[in-house]
């Protein structure tokens, strides 16, 4: 049972590497791919284009669906998070389903339909977040979105170094039109600089930090609390 509390056992160095292994992983592809696009296989620049485009769906949806998930346990309520998930879902996996069409992939809607059955899974055993997870996953919903939006914007309005991404889009098998088509390595630095953003904070995580988002919780949940008993 969650106490609430912070504790720092839970900050081990083995538990944040563990956390931020699989971001790391993916800046160091993004930055493979970057410096030589063609040493693995010739669409790995368009497939991490792909990888960015749901990831902006992730971070979008991040905040809704993941606040139905760590909603309370009840039978009733549980019923009332599946629709509310359902609705959800299908309302992004309409986008999802315009970015498969522009690219002629089931890719995006795959993705998204992992996600969605994650959250599904957890809601179906009955899978509440604690005060100290509830604070880790909305901190860094936050920070997914500020990385996110400051990596794109970065290297849309910046000079981004080619490296090994010197041909258009097309030649990597990237169909229609855009900056990260002419452009392809904006996208990549740009997905570079998102997953080694997230690796970094998730290895320095300190309890300070997320004792923070734990007391904005609790205060945000104690101002509703008060809200209801004053009606």
């Amino acid at each position: 049972m969650d106490s609430g509390g912070v504790n720092d056992h839970r900050f081990g160095i083995l538990r944040r590497l563990g956390a931020a292994g699989p971001d790391a992983a993916l800046a160091g592809l993004y930055l493979w791919c970057w410096i030589n696009p063609l040493a693995w296989r010739k669409t790995l620049v368009a497939e991490l284009m792909l990888v960015m485009m749901v990831e902006f769906l992730v971070v979008h949806s991040g905040p809704f669906l993941g606040m139905v998930v760590v909603g309370t346990g009840s039978s009733q309520s549980r019923a009332s998070r599946l629709k509310v998930l359902l609705g959800l879902g299908a309302i992004y996996l309409l986008f999802a389903g315009g970015m498969s069409a522009a690219l002629g992939s089931w890719g995006p809607i795959l993705l998204f339909v992992w996600l969605i059955g994650a959250k599904l899974i957890a809601i179906l055993l009955g899978r509440s977040p604690g005060g100290t997870e509830r604070a880790r996953q909305m901190g860094y919903w936050a920070l997914s979105v500020v990385f996110y939006l400051g990596a794109v914007f970065a290297t849309l309005l910046l000079p981004v170094p080619k490296f090994g991404v010197t041909q258009h889009g097309h030649f990597y098998g990237i169909p229609g039109e855009g900056e990260w088509v002419s452009h392809p390595e904006t996208v990549i630095a740009a997905g570079f600089l998102y997953f080694a953003a997230l690796a970094l904070a998730k290895l320095l995580e300190n309890p300070a930090w997320l004792k923070a988002q734990q007391d904005k919780i609790v205060a945000a949940q104690s101002r509703k609390s008060s809200s209801a008993a004053s009606k």
